[in-house]
């Protein structure tokens, strides 16, 4: 079932509502223009037919992009998001909740700070941008346990109906009992803040990549009627992890994930999306869930995130977006919108994506044809050899769109042709040259199409948008530089031509036709062709590429409760031109308000086309003066910024203090922050190796992140046999490393690609003493796995990887009877395990530290007895130093400064941990990689006070380029720009200092 009855069908007929009952959709045609609206049968606020999605009744293309509140923990700055996403001309943002940092123990949900949600909707519903909410519960996010809180990956269970899958994400008891107290809490919020009560949220997805299997559906229909239950009056929707039939009938929405390149190369456009599509959900509009938008880098890549974004870059947009909108998809969402070399940097920064993403957004939210079409027909490999040109057309209006590429889509050689096109079945360009399909690109020729009262007839150019000038038709196309385009418009005479720019035009009227065919090659900068006559003017603007991405279409407010919304309320009057970033328009009385973010490295011509009189005009609320009016409908400022020096502290320099953490291989050492690890049993469905009778998971004692710190005591005298070596099996995540001490005798480092490691570490005499001997092993926690990280391969994963456990799944003393092992095992996580103190940074800011657990990365920490010391220094043998400096910033208001902390990319065997003021920021694993650069918002860094940086630094290896770090800076991660968001500082966490957490 996907939840059509007769309460869920609304009808209009050629624009005309009605109420006639329950009538199937499934007997209609696709190029029927009678229109069946379902719903959920709970609210029609939110409506579906098989095109595309309607809000309030007004059919929408859902542009969606993927942002994670975790990724950015500075609340005041999920505005600059909301805000970059609806200038980019997306309508909605899809959102992860993170059940981990959410209920990080049994019985206890904090929705606070970081992980408050309200502040993300109020942001989201201020700029007019919808969300698609997605609490999972398991969510995957490239994230620790996939979202999953350390407490559910111990619970117990093992359902033998379930013998690959296990436990979790079951309708098993125990874990359906786990997530009672997170969906119980989560799922009222999300309900408060829907389309129906005035909110953003118009779709929650259940679970997430998910499939069939015995209690896999029962359990996600239990989320689904528990949601139900508690207030979800919007579709409700899942995400298969690919074609594969998961889930179809567990949902209001199906749709499915799709990722078309790894890492290193682009896969071809697959050819069978339409036609799954349509043989399995036919009467639902064509979603993307997830749709590539970026691309993780993971532990060990030789890439790094601007390799990611080069192989996504505005070429692959163009293709793989382009071969969405030739199979019918009407909903996608981009993950990531923001990071994982997204469209917008870590640092906030616009990149090159970005601006290509823009164009395609705008061109979506003007031309609303394309919401609506069905596929006429397919020319791969007949007029051109290795192009594709697939022709979709809206049914009601007959208007087409040809989409262009190459096969296969990575072809690098451009091709020069020609297509024939529209009604009127024209090849084109009719007045001489070729189009051009660049290599790796793809394009889209429109026809028939209206804009405001005019028609084109077709475009070989791009199309941005269209608006209204002075009171007069314009419309916006773009192209590359050098390449011939073509435009025909009908008119109903020759039009007196006014030509003003760079690009070369030749035109001719066709009389019996009624169409003006405008021809020219792209020069750069926006060229204005103005075709009047007696009664009216048309105005073409045609840009080449990099002029057009810096085109701005700001939206301004109408009524209700979503007035901020462009789908249903807000307009989209003007284009806007010259600044770095155009936030929010204003249009009141003839006075235009504007806000944005300007570039500090030079003036800027703001221009603004569209109002015939402007009384005023405002930037970042200061009144403008000289604006000049130098053009029908165009009106000219300049912009000049303030200057301003960023004058950032040279880590070189600063003080650094420095302090032994690792006094745990001292004789005599004593901490109450040690707990015993005594446990004899567990709840975990993998067993221990060997050795006992300890069970040394570090779950089973409530600590789910961080480092790990173990120490293990035997005895030894001259009567018992002097072990000859120390095993261990470390179970540490992918790329986990691990030290050993015995006593105070280094005995090696294990660090290999393998998630467990066995080392059999030699022990001589020399290193024992009579009495209590101690082994104490230092190891690393990648995070939990993901589904199926460990064992593959069916869609979603295996579960059971997801309880993979992290700690010692095996321990002996070479060489030594089994009556004359370890004593006792004791065990240092973060600071308080799951009753933690720091609520501000959450559970997974802290690990098991010496330094962690004392709170020497906390400001208000005392190292005024520490000793002098710099990590570019460093240590002189294999160990745990804990470095600390302190430096002033004082920024002026009104600007954002993107700055990162740079660690020297000279390999080394070691792992150092970045904190600031607090917060773990980052890890550099110098001998694996690839990050050096962390980025640090403001909110975290105090642009106009005190900061302390701290950094943990472990060293694995005795080589010197492992006993130190060669550098660390702090820099501009890019520009200085003058504008930002209201309201960033660090004054919301303090008090989250040393003397609050630790004293």
């Amino acid at each position: 079932m996907r939840f059509l009855s007769s309460k869920s069908v609304a009808i209009v007929l050629l624009g005309l509502s009605s109420c006639m009952g329950a009538i199937s959709p499934k007997g209609l045609t696709r190029e029927s223009s009678v229109t069946y609206i379902n719903s959920t049968g709970l609210t029609d606020a939110v409506g579906w037919d098989s095109y595309s999605f309607f809000v309030h009744g007004k059919r929408i293309f859902l542009h969606s992009g993927e942002f994670h509140t975790w990724r950015l923990p500075v609340p005041s700055l999920w505005k600059d998001i909301t805000q970059k996403a609806k200038a980019a001309g997306l309508n909605a943002l899809s959102i992860y909740v993170h059940w981990g940092l959410l209920n990080p123990k049994q019985g206890v949900v904090d929705m606070s700070g970081v992980n408050a949600l309200q502040p993300l909707f109020d942001a989201a519903k201020e700029a007019g941008i919808f969300i698609i909410a997605r609490p999972g519960p398991y969510i995957n996010a490239e994230t620790h346990t996939g979202g999953l809180p350390g407490h559910v990956a111990t619970i117990p269970g093992d359902p033998v109906w379930n013998a690959y899958n296990g436990e979790i994400r079951s309708n098993d008891t125990y874990f359906h009992a786990a997530w009672q107290d997170y969906w119980n809490a989560v799922i009222p919020v999300i309900a408060e803040n829907q389309i129906t009560h005035g909110g953003p949220v118009i779709m929650v997805q259940i679970e997430n990549e998910y499939y069939n299997g015995a209690g896999q559906n029962e359990y996600v229909a239990e989320l689904r009627a528990r949601a139900l239950k508690m207030g979800i009056v919007v579709p409700t929707m899942v995400n298969d992890p690919g074609m594969y039939q998961n889930l179809v009938d567990s949902a209001d929405i199906y749709g499915f994930d799709a990722y078309p390149v790894n890492p290193s190369v682009w896969r071809d456009v697959p050819t069978t999306w339409r036609t799954y599509h349509e043989s399995v959900v036919p009467e639902i509009p064509f979603m993307f869930p997830e749709y590539q938008g970026g691309s993780y880098d993971p532990w060990g890549s030789k890439a790094g995130y601007s390799a990611c974004r080069e192989l996504t870059n505005p070429n692959f947009q163009r293709v793989y977006n382009f071969a969405l909108w030739a199979n019918g998809v009407t909903a996608v969402n981009f993950y990531m919108f923001y990071d994982y070399g997204a469209a917008v940097a870590e640092n906030r920064e616009l990149s090159a994506k970005f601006g290509e993403l823009k164009l395609q957004s705008l061109f979506l939210r003007t031309f609303t044809d394309i919401r609506k079409t069905v596929l006429k027909g397919e020319d791969v490999n007949v007029t051109y050899a290795g192009v594709s040109t697939t022709h979709l057309q809206n049914p009601d209006t007959g208007a087409s769109f040809y989409i262009t590429r190459h096969v296969p889509s990575s072809a690098p050689d451009s091709v020069p042709l020609k297509l024939t096109v529209g009604s009127a079945n024209k090849t084109v360009p009719q007045l001489g040259g070729d189009m051009t399909l660049p290599g790796r690109d793809s394009f889209i020729i429109c026809t028939d199409l209206s804009f405001g009262s005019s028609k084109l007839d077709y475009s070989t150019a791009m199309l941005l948008s269209t608006f209204e000038l002075g009171g007069n038709d314009a419309l916006v196309v773009y192209g590359n530089i050098g390449l011939v385009y073509e435009v025909s418009i009908q008119l109903d005479q020759h039009p007196v031509i006014t030509i003003s720019g760079a690009t070369k035009v030749t035109t001719q009227y066709f009389s019996d036709e009624k169409a003006f065919v405008i021809n020219f090659v792209v020069a750069q900068g926006l060229t204005t062709v103005k075709l009047g006559n007696s009664h009216r003017t048309i105005v073409l603007f045609i840009a080449d590429y990099d002029t057009a991405i810096n085109l701005w279409m700001p939206t301004i407010a109408g009524s209700g409760d979503l007035a901020n919304f462009v789908d249903v309320e807000a307009s989209a009057p003007l284009l806007v031109s010259g600044p770095y970033l155009v936030r929010t328009a204003e249009f009141l009385h003839n006075a235009l308000a504007l806000t944005g973010d300007l570039d500090t490295k030079d003036n800027t011509v703001l221009t603004v086309y569209g109002p015939s009189t402007l009384s005023s005009l405002s930037w970042n609320g200061k009144r403008l003066t000289g604006v000049k009016q130098v053009d029908m409908g165009t009106w000219q400022v300049e912009l000049t910024p303030k200057g301003m020096s960023v004058e950032l502290p040279d880590l070189m320099s600063t003080i650094w203090k420095y302090q032994n953490s690792l006094p745990e291989i001292g004789a005599g050492f004593v901490d109450d922050t040690l707990i015993h690890a005594n446990h004899t049993t567990t709840t975990s469905v993998f067993p221990s190796y060997y050795g006992g009778p300890w069970i040394l998971y570090a779950d089973d004692y409530g600590y789910h992140a961080g480092n790990l710190l173990w120490r293990g005591t035997f005895h030894h005298n001259s009567s018992l046999p002097a072990p000859t070596g120390v095993n261990i099996s470390v179970s540490g995540g992918i790329h986990f490393a691990a030290s050993a001490w015995l006593n105070d005798h280094f005995l090696g480092s294990s660090d290999t690609l393998l998630a467990t490691n066995n080392e059999s570490w030699p022990v001589t005499t020399d290193m024992l003493v009579d009495g209590e001997n101690f082994v104490t092993v230092l190891q690393d926690h990648m995070g939990g796995n993901l589904a199926g990280q460990i064992v593959c391969c069916t869609p979603g994963g295996r579960q059971r990887d997801l309880q993979q456990p992290r700690g010692i799944q095996g321990y002996y003393l070479v060489g030594r009877p089994e009556n004359s092992q370890f004593t006792k095992w004791e065990l240092g996580g973060n600071y308080g395990g799951e009753n933690f103190p720091d609520t501000t940074r959450k559970i997974y800011n802290e690990g098991g530290l010496y330094a962690e657990r004392k709170g020497w990365h906390l400001p208000g920490f005392d190292d005024s007895k520490w000793e002098l010391k710099t990590p570019f220094e460093g240590l002189d043998k294999p160990g745990v130093g804990f470095f600390r400096t302190t430096f002033k910033l004082n920024f002026p208001k009104g600007y954002d400064i993107p700055l990162s902390i740079v660690f020297d990319d000279t390999p080394g065997h070691y792992r150092a941990q970045l904190y600031v003021n607090g917060w773990q920021m980052g890890k550099r694993v110098a001998n694996i990689g690839p990050q050096t650069s962390f980025v640090v918002h403001e909110g975290i860094l105090n642009y106009n006070g005190d900061n302390v940086i701290g950094v943990s630094f472990w060293a694995l290896g005795e080589d010197g380029a492992d006993l130190k770090i060669p550098t660390l800076k702090i820099v501009r991660g890019g520009g200085v720009y003058e504008g930002g968001v209201d309201g960033v500082s660090g004054d919301w966490w303090e008090g989250a200092d040393w003397k609050t957490l630790r004293q």
